[in-house]
């Protein structure tokens, strides 16, 4: 499975013409579907560890402060315990919350790139639009820089205003490696010029676009105070 999923995210970064041009074979929601799942997870793990480490590790450290000798030796496997078991719940919480987003998504990408390649005379099936763009969320791998981000953030290392430059420029990153898959897929699968294709790319990007500004302008400012 992990050697499936490490290919595909090789492919996509690095070879998206090449991958798009023989884009595997079979239905949107077997492999395409299962790939922009563990994209997810991923994400997930990396966002979890983040949270246990700079907000649950500090509150459970506290329990412990007057704890020594042989009393944390007998303690210590209990609160091994409890540590792993609030691990388990914030990734189950941020995996089921952060999955479920992003096949939403990737699959309304896929929808856009479809209506867009029909209306300018493109001919191609939506499911294997959906398909190739839920083979697109490799680009959101990437993330995993803003959220270590996050982490410097809050352990003090980046002040606010430097942590929401990095995110902006990850995000624009994101978004302009995306218009040029999402022009990809336009153009082998629906077979229109390479100018209609890029045409067609803009419609699934104003969406991203659109995204983006309500994550600055709308939740950054209300994370704020919990990142300083």
């Amino acid at each position: 499975m992990f050697k499936f999923y490490g290919q595909i995210l090789w492919d996509v970064i690095l070879r998206p013409i090449y991958f798009y041009t023989v884009l595997p074979k079979g239905e949107w929601s077997d492999k395409p579907l299962t790939f922009a799942g563990m994209t997810s997870w991923i994400l997930a793990a990396v966002m979890s560890i983040v949270i246990f480490f700079t907000q649950l590790w500090p509150i459970g450290a506290t329990l412990f402060e007057k704890v020594s000798g042989w009393q944390f030796v007998i303690i210590f496997p209990v609160a091994l315990l409890l540590a792993f078991m609030f691990f388990l719940m914030t990734i189950m919480i941020v995996g089921g919350v952060l999955m479920a987003l992003l096949l939403l998504l990737f699959y309304v990408l896929g929808v856009l790139i479809h209506v867009a390649s029909h209306a300018l005379g493109g001919r191609g099936d939506i499911f294997t639009a959906i398909k190739a763009s839920f083979y697109s969320s490799a680009v959101l791998i990437t993330a995993i820089f803003p959220i270590l981000l996050i982490f410097l953030t809050k352990k003090g290392i980046l002040d606010f205003t430097n942590f929401k430059i990095g995110y902006n420029m990850f995000y624009c990153f994101a978004v302009l490696y995306l218009y040029g898959i999402e022009a990809i897929i336009s153009r082998k699968e629906y077979k229109v010029s390479k100018l209609k294709a890029f045409v067609a790319a803009i419609l699934p990007v104003l969406l991203l676009i659109i995204i983006g500004l309500m994550i600055s302008q709308f939740i950054l400012p209300k994370v704020q105070p919990w990142l300083t």
